[in-house]
């Protein structure tokens, strides 16, 4: 019968299950992870903190949107003038000149 030996990981805690005549890993045991315990209160307040903070951003998005109605317009505007003024002729190329 085989000998097995149970070693524990020094990195991750895991436990390991080893057959030492066959030299492989029978069995793995992932290990165990505590979660921190956080008080109601304490979950409370950073839940409000994370409301606060997504308000503030769709605000800042709103603000960027309207902003961003202006901004498209004003660019208009000048390529309109800039087209109003143009004489209408192409840009020289590189191969018309030969």
């Amino acid at each position: 019968m085989s000998k097995t030996v149970l070693v524990t990981c020094p990195h991750c805690a895991a436990t390991l299950k080893v057959d030492v005549k066959a030299g492989v890993v029978v069995e793995h045991q992932p290990p165990i992870v505590h979660k921190d315990k956080i008080g109601f209160d304490d979950r409370l307040k950073q839940m409000q903190e994370e409301k606060e903070r997504a308000s503030s951003r769709l605000e800042e998005a709103m603000r960027r949107e309207k902003s961003k109605d202006r901004i498209m317009e004003e660019k208009f505007r000048e390529l309109m003038d800039k087209a109003k003024n143009d004489d209408g002729s192409r840009p020289v190329r590189d191969i018309d000149l030969e």
